[in-house]
């Protein structure tokens, strides 16, 4: 599944299908009830703006089909 990225360098927005969910990670759930994803998210390619590779809060990361942030 593509996700949504922001450039902490040009703050360009950009999609990649190539990551993974680094190890540690946790699911809580929400005051409202739902459910939240605690973790890290590291690129595999580097950034298309700015070549260097990056690494994501799960909150950071942009909800693929609205491109909204998740926070």
């Amino acid at each position: 599944m593509e996700l949504y990225f922001t450039c902490p360098v040009t703050k360009e927005v950009f999609g990649s299908e190539d990551y993974s969910l680094e190890q540690g990670h946790t699911i809580t759930e929400s005051t409202e009830g739902g459910r939240e994803l605690n973790g890290m998210i590291l690129l595999h390619q580097p950034c298309p703006f700015c070549g260097k590779i990056h690494r994501y809060r799960a909150q950071e990361v942009l909800c693929p089909l609205s491109r909204g942030n998740n926070e």
